[in-house]
Formats: C-alpha cells, structure tokens, sequence
C-alpha cells in the first residue's frame, strides 16, 4: 500500500525524490514553506531561523507522517524515542547519506520501522575527497598555503627546511579500514591514478573477490596499520568501530604515515591522536570528521601543521546530495510497496523481531 505523507524537514535534493513520492500517491509535508525553500537551500544566514521553524513544524505534524526523512536544515536530523513515540503513524525513516547515527535504531526497530540510508550514495565525493586529503597531505599544500597567506612570504624555504617532509603518493601503500563503496572507491583512484599498492583491513569482505580487484585484504587490522604509508577510515560508527583508532593502533603506524578519517570522528580517540600528531609518532592527519564534532574553538587540531580539518563536507557536493536522495527515497517506496526491508540498516532486528 503506498499513499500518506513524507516529513519533509527541510528540502528534497532533487525533483526526482518529489516525483518518486508523488508518481506513488504521497503527499510531500514540507515543514518550510514554498517561500522559503525558493530562497534557496544554501541561505547560510537563515539557518538559525529555519531550523526554528522546523522544530515547530515536527512538534505539530510529526504525528501524521508515515514517512519521515531524517535529514534537517542543518544536516542530519536527530530522531529520539520520544519523537517517534509521538510519530503514531510512521513507518519508514530515510536519510539521503551514509551515516545514520542520530537515528535511535534501538526505538525504531522496536517500532517496527526500518530506516534506509543511501549506500553508496555520495561514495564518489567522499573518495575524492579522501584522495584530496592524501594529495594536501603529501604535497603540504594546506601548511604551504596558510603560512604564505599569513606571513606574506614565498613559502620556498619553509617547505624544503621543515617537517614532514614532502612526499609523493606514486608507490606508497594505501591501507584501508573498511572495503565498502567509499574504500573501492578510493582504492581505483589510487591504484590506478597514482600507481599506490593498496591493502585493506575488512572482515566482511570476501578475500577472493579483492584480490580480483588487485587489493591484498589483510585479517589482522594491527598488521595492516604498519605496512601503511597512508590509513583511510571508511566504517560506519557503531559499538564495534568507536575508538576503533586508539593510542594502541597509532602506535603501530609508520612514524612517516598519515591518518585520513572521512568516516566518522569517535572511531578514531581525539587526545590519543592529539598525543601521537605532538610526538610525531604519526607524520599526520587528514580529518573531515572529529569527535567532538565541531571541536572546541582554539583545539589543539587546528594549530598543527601536520594536520588539515574539514568540516564534514566530503558528501556534501550538490551532486552528493542529489544522489543520496534518491537512493534513499527510493528504498524508502520500496519498501511500502511491499518490496521488503533487506536494504534498511536495521533489516536483521527487525526480522528478529518477526
């Protein structure tokens, strides 16, 4: 049966995502109105009221939703056990990205309503902005730049007479944690764009099918850290993955490697990667995610000329977002048309619970 409204918090990415909900009978709630969406979506100075008005719209229509996307003016949108226990008439969840950590899966699957995310979704903006992250690293583009622009001076001598050193990516191993759709992703880029070796640490994956990809999988993610020149996180944030990163696992990194995290920031631990970056223990860091997320102004992070941070924008290109959306919202018809929940990030809980 398809039919009723979808909670739109903020925007729909793309028409596609309004003509797969209305081509199905849905009716599109939009929490912003028709004149301020016109505004345009990036009207940064009106975040603040926007998400006033969103809050608003969710403690009034919430109720009637029986499709709710979990993504808000801001980005992802928290759903608490509380809303959903006002949500009397939800059925699905979907968010048009890859994490979905401020989704209460635990409440939702005791609900019954799975909850879709877009896998794979902005898999081309994240690796390339991994990949950005290596190259800024390795050629100290970032530290180069800012101290050109702030002492007004060719930045020659700094470069050449200061630490780390710079590098190329041209026959250096790229380990990776997690082979998923980001980690292939990247795993091409720099294979075959830059010639790396790339290894990967991911016990999910079927070793057979890497090595037809021309990637050596590692069992043990220790080993895998030290025979890397360049680590890049790509997991999800869960219970198994938080902390994942710690002083232990810096530790076994090359003192000339270099950390990049476009995945999420508590699997890596802030003060141990802090520790390590002082001691030099690790040459460096790329960070589009941190924990805390922001970090406090005047972290230590943002001082260090080893490290470069981003913030979380490594899907957030318009065509990330537009792909994402779609993936999503259609999974999320799928499924009310009686397609099955195999693809929502809670399907084995929810077939638990019958």
């Amino acid at each position: 049966m398809t039919g009723g409204k979808v909670f739109i918090p903020a925007f729909t990415a793309h028409p596609d995502v309004d003509r797969v909900f209305a081509d199905n009978g849905f009716e599109l709630d939009f929490a912003l109105s028709a004149e301020e969406r016109a505004l345009g979506r990036w009207a940064y100075e009106r975040a603040d009221l926007r998400s006033e008005i969103m809050e608003a719209a969710l403690a009034e229509r919430l109720g009637d939703a029986r499709v709710l996307c979990a993504v808000g003016v801001k980005g992802h949108l928290p759903v608490t056990a509380e809303m959903l226990e006002r949500a009397k008439k939800l059925e699905v969840i979907y968010l048009g990205a890859a994490g979905y950590d401020r989704v209460d899966l635990k409440a939702a699957t005791a609900r019954g309503i799975p909850v879709f995310n877009a896998p794979g979704g902005n898999a081309i903006g994240v690796s390339e902005h991994a990949m950005g992250l290596m190259l800024a690293l390795a050629r100290r583009i970032d530290a180069t730049a800012r101290y050109s622009r702030e002492t007004g001076k060719w930045a020659r001598q700094f470069t050449m007479l200061s630490t780390p050193r710079l590098s190329v990516l041209h026959g250096k191993t790229l380990g990776l944690v997690g082979y998923g759709f980001i980690g292939r992703h990247l795993a091409d880029k720099a294979r075959l764009g830059f010639g790396m070796r790339v290894i990967a640490y991911d016990p999910y994956f079927d070793p057979l099918e890497a090595e037809r990809h021309g990637i050596e999988l590692f069992h043990d993610l220790d080993a895998m850290l030290a025979a890397s020149d360049f680590v890049s996180i790509h997991v999800p944030w869960n219970e198994a993955t938080q902390g994942l990163i710690n002083a232990e696992r810096l530790a076994r990194m090359k003192p000339t490697a270099y950390l990049v995290n476009t995945a999420r920031g508590p699997i890596v631990d802030t003060p141990a990667l802090v520790e390590a970056l002082t001691k030099r223990t690790i040459a460096g860091a790329g960070l589009d995610c941190v924990d805390p997320e922001p970090l406090p102004d005047d972290h230590p992070l943002y001082r260090m000329e080893n490290v470069i941070v981003t913030p979380h924008i490594g899907g957030a290109a318009q065509e990330d977002i537009e792909q994402a959306d779609r993936v999503a919202a259609r999974l999320a018809v799928d499924y009310l048309k009686g397609r099955g929940a195999r693809s929502a990030v809670n399907a084995a809980a929810l077939k638990a619970r019958g």
